[in-house]
């Protein structure tokens, strides 16, 4: 029998009764169900058809249906984690939308809002109270250990547009229990009581997704109300509250729906409600495989339940949306920056679904077709800016294709409304290729754009990747995963695995959706997060990626960050694989576990595990980190302490990479190139990507593509970063050669020789003008160090352009850092004895152990 990775880490004779458990639910009675009201276990080929930026089900967890609504319930078992930050979750519900539209957005509801353990599934009851479906289950441990026990009920109604929860407390102290629930709904989601309805709601609202939940005690006339900060409380008052002398119980009924006016209709049980559905089209250019918006506004005015309205809702990415509302007259105006509105009326009637198509004419703004040069469309990044500074917003960072004032075009064209006035756009496509900027006013005729960025970087050999990026099913943010692939590829990013937080997953659905599968190439990744931090996040890709199981198939945390590692490391058998250290504090992991400035053993053993390090800010390599104040320690400078370990003798190159987050210039501002055979994406080889990282064949930068090699007469071969050279009479020729598109430039190139920067090897553009190029040429520095060594060293080398940004290109968050780039080390040996790796620190010492060790 096969164990799915939520019984993996139990006990044998546990995992089985657990197996057992879900054959039983899941065969012997695969629902229960009468009418349109029903629950059942989820297992393979009878998956949900749910969809949602926030959809988290795996197979064991519970579907709850009917005609109106569909939610998920976590499996109770130990294991059962939604995402990083949404733990432990058993017996809550992870997934709630409505039939129509379906869209989760919702963390999770967590009953007495996570005080009590729901890990035992045998303890799991399902079945009909006449045409209504329910699940129980009780705890299995109160947090306080106060000897409480917590029974969660979930009711479904055919017909019913809510699920009704119901928490009872059983216990010699149950009085002690405070009432509230818990919510996860986030960052965009905003949290407020629907009081003006003859039904009192809590609500929280995501406008731009679409996505209101409300809260409606069924026993009373006033709603719950919110406290609490990432985990929201839902706090229930006195009166709605039922207790005895050993028990407290209270109940509350989740309404899923599309805005605060939809709910407005659902919580009022009207049987006459009508489902309203609202289509936009446009008069814009009708252009295949372009980046197109529809995101309009719509504003209803009339009368729900008595109450006059005035409410907006969002129109989605396909021009549409959906509101359920009671008999009567409307009136409704869609409005979208760049069209003229489009108003009218329409009448809700006995119950009858009702449909509402709305044209909005007159487009203003711009069309745009990009392609390389050499005619063929190309994945473009168009960056808005209106000369009044009121830069467009198209929607929020955690959104796809149309990102505040950027557009993804990943096919190369694009459809973009904008308000009169006037306007620069910046094409791009990473910094292989040229930015193009247009000016122009937008008027009563549409701009038709025709742009062509031309490859000018010669990075044969070279591919970019970017290692670290999150988004929504990470836990710790809401982006759009779509958006970040879209992101990835207008970046010009050749190579990213996926690399979520506590989960295996994978990218390559949504390159396969937009037909993109051969423009970049990707794995199955993962970043095992764990506590102490930062010392305990690992990156490691590929790995085998099981879909809808705990973890995706993945590994779980351990409180010893050795044992955390190596357990990711060793993952599929031993199979091969790049582990990369996340955002580190070296020095703890050299030699100050606990960071209190004692030397200890640190979490040493670590480095035996680790194929590559992040060590950015690239920045530091050019500060005097060494004369800092003495807190430096505690402090998180990768850099600096990358080079420490190089003269320590621990070979880990050095990658950089963004740890994007959201989608808004996320990824792209920082990369790697990795040496590679190929410079077609679609030949890009799994293996070939493990080889290079573990050799160390590495630049890192902002932007600038940088070349280094190294010659000397011992060796007829040319060292590139990550190589050995020997060079037996001490004489090193660095061959360098700094590129950059018209967006970008460096005045500063600099040799590093064991982790100090040489003064008789650094050039500025003001020193040695006659190997920098102009401003306008490709080539911004070329030349040759020439380099007496009397003992082994390792050498690095970083240009800069200081004073420079990237803004127009990157944004005004992550462009105003500087161009730079950083190559790995090439170690040279001067004895042809092999390379000695023991040299002096660079002033600031690692904490001193009797025990030293070799990568």
């Amino acid at each position: 029998m096969y164990f799915s990775p939520l019984l993996r880490d139990k006990p044998l004779t546990q995992a089985w009764g657990l197996a057992i458990f879900v054959l039983l639910t899941s065969h012997i009675l695969p629902a229960v169900a009468v009418n349109a009201s029903e629950v059942r276990v989820i297992y393979p080929g009878q998956e949900p058809t749910m969809e949602g930026k926030e959809v988290d089900w795996i197979y064991g967890d519970y579907l709850m249906s009917n005609d109106v609504i569909s939610l998920i319930i976590a499996a109770p078992i130990e294991t059962r984690d939604a995402n990083l930050t949404v733990r432990e979750i058993g017996a809550s519900i992870l997934d709630l939308t409505t039939n129509e539209p379906v869209g989760d957005q919702l963390s999770a509801f967590v009953p007495a809002a996570g005080r009590y353990q729901f890990f035992d599934a045998s303890k799991v009851q399902t079945g009909m109270e006449g045409e209504t479906a329910y699940w129980q289950c009780s705890s299995s441990k109160s947090l306080t250990n106060d000897e409480t026990v917590a029974t969660v009920r979930y009711e479904l109604m055919p017909d019913a547009s809510f699920v009704r929860a119901t928490v009872m407390i059983r216990g010699e102290k149950a009085g002690d229990v405070q009432p509230f629930d818990g919510i996860r709904a986030d960052r965009t989601f905003q949290f407020d009581v629907l009081t003006d309805s003859p039904v009192q709601a809590a609500f929280c609202r995501d406008a731009f997704f679409q996505a209101t939940i409300g809260f409606v005690c069924p026993e009373t006339d006033t709603a719950p109300q919110w406290g609490g900060n990432r985990m929201k409380e839902l706090r229930y008052r006195d009166e709605q509250v039922t207790r005895t002398d050993d028990s407290m119980k209270w109940t509350v009924d989740l309404y899923p729906a599309s805005s605060e006016l939809d709910l407005r209709g659902a919580v009022g049980a009207d049987d006459s409600l009508s489902l309203v559905s609202f289509s936009v089209d446009t008069d814009a250019p009708k252009i295949t495989g372009a980046a197109f918006v529809k995101r309009a506004t719509l504003s209803i005015t009339g009368e729900v339940n008595g109450i006059a309205v005035n409410d907006s809702l969002q129109i989605n990415d396909l021009g549409r949306a959906h509101v359920r509302l009671p008999a009567g007259e409307y009136q409704y105006k869609v409005a979208l920056p760049g069209y003229q509105d489009c108003e009218g009326r329409f009448e809700a009637s006995g119950g009858q679904p009702k449909s509402v198509r709305c044209s909005l004419t007159d487009f203003t703004g711009f069309t745009a077709t990009v392609t390389d040069g050499k005619g063929s469309p190309i994945a473009t990044k168009a960056t808005i800016y209106a000369a009044d500074g009121n830069h467009p917003d198209f929607g929020p960072d955690s959104t796809r294709t149309f990102i505040k004032n950027c557009v993804y075009a990943v096919h190369g064209q694009l459809v973009c409304p904008l308000a009169p006035g006037e306007y620069t756009v910046w094409f791009s496509h990473g910094p292989e290729y040229n930015a193009v900027s247009k000016t122009f006013t937008v008027d009563a005729e549409p701009t038709q754009l025709e742009v062509e960025l031309a490859r000018v970087v010669d990075t044969t050999g070279w591919v970019s990747t970017e290692l670290h990026s999150h988004s929504s099913p990470s836990g710790d943010n809401t982006s759009d995963q779509f958006g970040r692939v879209e992101n990835l590829l207008c970046e010009h990013l050749e190579y990213a695995p996926c690399t979520e937080h506590a989960r295996i997953d994978s990218y390559v659905p949504h390159l396969r959706k937009m037909n993109c599968t051969e423009r970049m190439a990707t794995d199955s990744g993962m970043e095992l997060t764990g506590r102490p931090l930062p010392a305990n996040h690992q990156n490691a890709f590929p790995l085998h990626h099981h879909p809808h199981t705990q973890n995706g198939g993945g590994p779980t945390t351990d409180a010893n960050p050795v044992v955390q590692i190596e357990r990711l490391a060793m993952w599929d058998n031993g199979a091969d694989k790049i582990v990369q250290m996340n955002h580190p504090n070296l020095h703890q992991l050299y030699g100050d576990l606990d960071v209190d400035g004692t030397p200890d053993e640190g979490f040493r053993g670590m480095f035996q595990f680790m194929d590559v390090i992040e060590v950015h800010p690239l920045e530091t390599i050019f500060e005097d980190v060494a004369s800092a104040p003495p807190n430096i320690r505690e402090m998180r400078i990768p850099l600096f302490q990358w080079m420490q370990l190089l003269n320590q003798g621990y070979r880990i190159p050095g990658v950089v990479n963004t740890d994007a987050h959201y989608n808004h210039h996320g990824s792209g501002w920082l990369r790697n190139w990795f040496a590679c055979s190929t410079d077609d994406p679609a030949g890009i080889s799994t293996e070939e990507m493990i080889l290079q990282a573990e050799s160390g064949h590495i630049i890192m930068s902002s932007g600038p593509f940088l070349r280094v090699q190294g010659v000397s007469a011992s060796v007829d071969r040319i060292a590139m970063p990550g190589d050995d050279l020997l060079a037996k009479d001490g004489k090193v020729k660095l061959q360098v050669s700094v590129q950059c598109p018209n967006w970008l430039d460096v005045n500063r190139v600099q040799v590093f020789i064991n982790g100090r920067g040489s003064e008789t090897h650094n050039r500025t553009r003001k020193s040695h003008s006659e190997q920098f190029g102009d401003v306008d040429a490709v080539t911004k520095f070329e030349g040759t160090f020439e380099i007496d060594l009397t003992e082994d060293a390792h050498l690095i080398v970083a240009t800069v352009g200081e004073g420079m940004t990237m803004d127009k290109v990157m944004g005004e968050k992550y462009g105003q850092r500087p161009p730079i780039a950083v190559s790995n080390p090439i170690f040279v040996d001067v004895k042809g004895d092999g390379f000695d790796h023991n040299h002096d620190e660079l002033g600031l010492p690692l904490p001193k152990t009797t025990q030293e060790h070799s990568h």
